[in-house]
């Protein structure tokens, strides 16, 4: 698992002003592949683990399909996003905001979130499933542009 801390640019903005050339595409392509595999290690290595047996099902086939290299294709994108949203919910649930009393405070006390030790490991797991999302996505419209332009593939 990618263990970024702090800001992550989009990946548009680390591809802004890039000429789009077959090269340019195959070269994200590679970093789609890439970071398939750090996405991988996240689902086999925390989020399958962190979630109950009744729900390892879809993690634990999105998994295989990164596995067979099954990610360019808008199925994946979309399962992507699904995969990342019901990670969401399982953040929210292992996320609590509490009041914190204290006489000394101007307020009379603060507010306070505790995140349990699994929806912190899921919160950066989140986040790989978010770069694979964008780096696939960048894949996919850079052939599909070249292709509209009439590049051929093949030769």
């Amino acid at each position: 698992m990618s263990r970024m801390i702090g800001f992550a640019p989009r990946l548009a903005d680390l591809v802004d002003g890039v000429d789009l050339t077959p090269e340019a595409v195959s070269r994200l392509a590679a970093i789609a592949l890439m970071q398939a595999h750090i996405t991988a290690e996240a689902l086999t290595d925390v989020v399958i683990p962190s979630l109950e047996p009744s729900k390892r099902g879809f993690a634990t086939s999105m998994a295989g399909r990164i596995a067979r290299r099954e990610i360019f294709t808008d199925q994946f994108l979309q399962d992507l996003e699904a995969l990342n949203a019901s990670l969401g919910v399982e953040i929210d649930r292992g996320t609590h905001v509490y009041w914190h009393g204290d006489d000394n405070h101007v307020r009379g006390g603060y507010r306070s979130i505790f995140v349990e030790p699994n929806a912190s490991a899921l919160t950066e797991a989140k986040g790989d499933l978010a770069m694979l999302r964008d780096t696939v996505l960048a894949a996919l419209c850079g052939a599909r542009a070249l292709h509209e332009a009439g590049f051929d593939f093949k030769t």
